[in-house]
């Protein structure tokens, strides 16, 4: 057997952006990037709960007669993407015996367990409702009830001075705020609400299953000390840690599958939830929210929630990261310090909640009388200093001599919530890859050898993926961090700041000065990031490449 591989210890971060004082209402200006709508013809089966434990979620789809050809699918991760592409196949033409979705976390319907987890809230925009939207109109409703619709968006520079950047516009369907949890659970009750008639192919949702290991030679997969397997397919859902995209590196040729991770430092972020909203915020807007103490670092960015909750996300700098000095008070202790330790270095005394509270008033005055402040500071305080990560692939799957092996969401493109299209990507990914299976996976009565034509068809279907995905990960990882370090000549660099302001300022609306700004063009369009990366060349000093350049690329590494 060929050695396996182990998986990282490091657990995988969930996050907004990275925040630097130099660039802090920049960066943040990105959070709110909601991103609907390609509705496609319901088809296949429903399915029905045949079987439920508190671990496990087992459904039923209709069988197909060719059994020889029926796939056995492995997906690494039960977010939004992996319950997305379970979904997906599911409602497919592909013949599909059995479908295993392993998870590390609990149920997310399991209210005890889920406390202090997936904490933030979502912006489902115009990108991921199209996404849902392939599978059925029903499915994306179940999903919106669970959340808050809004396109709102307040920059409040001080208690008295805000600026409205975004506003609800006629004909335009609003972006949808909901938690990860209620994202989750909307996608599992639906599939336990859709039934069929056969129990020949099932799907089994494993919460609290950690896989330890991928044999990407033999096809199996390490659960909780058990051998799953052989798959005849592994997609890897599993964020920007993820164990697959490390047994593809693994099991791929020399020179082959390549990727780039990073940590965003020093950004760092703590996100809690309160019961209702600051009363002296507008109650249906978002709101980003400056200190009083500008060279604090800090920002404080507030989503409403559905049932009249907020979401308020605190993202500033690690302490032992931090070079300026921040306001202390007549306390003496540093905020940032006491909000963001180090999440190596052991909690100390940071267990002051009244002080972490005044701190949090005195700094953010707007968010005074917020109901529910003291649980939220007692989250804050009890949450671990969460510090995204960024990850660059050259390709999403493997090469034809492993086990059909493909990569979605932040295990193939994470920007550490820099550009707010993470999940919105990642929910895409899932769409377009059960969309090159159905392609290119054509099962044939007279076959001699199904086992090898199976297994190219297959390859033939993640190699379609990765030339169609790839390009657009590419692009939206610079529309997120523009160049990555590298400097514009002065003149071009002035042109481009003024272009930002007079966008940001007029976005088009008056008198055909400017036009639409980044974070609108992400959320509210359907133009693909690539044909945005491009029509944005003025910002960047690297070309983009072109799609038969992408093409030639792509080919050179799959040849090898």
């Amino acid at each position: 057997m060929a050695p396996l591989v182990e998986r990282s210890k490091k657990k995988a971060t969930h996050s907004y952006h990275r925040c630097f004082p130099c660039s802090m209402i920049a960066t943040s200006l990105l959070l709110f990037l909601f991103a609907t709508t390609l509705s496609f013809p319901k088809t296949g089966a429903f399915v029905t709960p045949l079987h439920s434990s508190s671990k496990t979620q087992q459904f039923v789809l209709q069988a197909h007669s060719e059994k020889e050809w029926d796939l056995n699918v492995a997906i690494v991760g039960a977010g939004p993407s992996g319950l997305l592409l379970a979904h997906k196949l599911l409602q497919s033409n592909i013949p599909v015996a059995n479908i295993d979705v392993f998870e590390s976390r609990a149920d997310p319907r399991d209210l005890q367990k889920q406390q202090g987890s997936r904490a933030y809230a979502l912006g489902l925009g115009i990108r991921g409702r199209s996404a849902i939207r392939t599978v059925d109109e029903e499915l994306w409703e179940a999903v919106k009830n669970r959340g808050f619709e809004c396109e709102r968006f307040r920059l409040h520079f001080s208690q008295k001075i805000n600026v409205k950047l975004r506003d609800r516009e006629e004909g335009v369907e609003p972006s949808v705020l909901i938690y990860q949890t209620d994202l989750c659970s909307g996608l599992l009750d639906e599939l336990e609400t859709r039934s069929s008639d056969s129990s020949q192919c099932t799907v089994k949702v494993h919460y609290e299953t950690f896989i330890k290991q991928v044999d990407l030679s033999n096809a199996i997969m390490e659960a909780n000390e058990q051998k799953k397997g052989p798959y005849d397919l592994i997609v890897g859902c599993d964020g920007a840690n993820s164990i697959v995209r490390g047994a593809l590196d693994k099991y791929s040729p020399p020179n082959t599958f390549q990727f780039t991770q990073r940590r965003l430092l020093p950004g760092c972020f703590k996100v809690a939830r309160c019961e209702k909203m600051p009363p002296l915020l507008d109650q249906n807007s978002v709101a980003l929210v400056l200190p009083e103490s500008k060279a604090l670092g800090v920002t404080a960015f507030v989503e409403p929630t559905v049932n009249g909750g907020c979401c308020i996300l605190f993202a500033g700098k690690l302490s032992d990261a931090s070079k300026s000095e921040a306001e202390e008070g007549q306390t003496g202790v540093n905020f940032n310090t006491l909000l963001f330790p180090d999440p190596n270095l052991s909690d100390g005394d940071i267990r002051r909640r009244g002080l972490t509270k005044e701190m949090i008033f005195e700094q953010f005055p707007l968010l005074e009388g917020t109901p529910g402040m003291d649980d939220a500071v007692h989250q804050l305080l009890n949450q671990r200093t969460s510090v995204a990560d960024s990850v660059k692939c050259n390709i999403y799957s493997g090469p034809s001599t492993i086990t059909p092996t493909a990569i979605c969401g932040d295990a193939a493109h994470a920007t550490g919530g820099v550009s707010g299209q993470g999940c919105n990507s990642a929910l895409i990914d899932a769409a377009v890859l059960v969309d090159c299976l159905n392609e290119n996976y054509h099962p044939t009565k007279n076959d001699d050898n199904v086992a090898a034509t199976k297994k190219a068809m297959l390859h033939q279907s993640l190699q379609s993926y990765s030339n169609k995905q790839v390009p657009q990960g590419l692009a939206l990882y610079d529309l997120s961090f523009g160049n990555d370090g590298k400097t514009l000549p002065i003149f071009r660099n002035i042109k481009a700041m003024l272009s930002n302001v007079f966008d940001t300022i007029f976005g088009g609306r008056w008198f055909g000065i400017g036009k639409k700004p980044l974070q609108t063009l992400l959320a509210s369009s359907l133009d693909s990031f690539t044909y945005i990366r491009r029509d944005r060349q003025k910002y960047y000093v690297e070309e983009f490449p072109s799609d038969e350049e992408f093409v030639k690329q792509l080919e050179s590494v799959y040849d090898v």
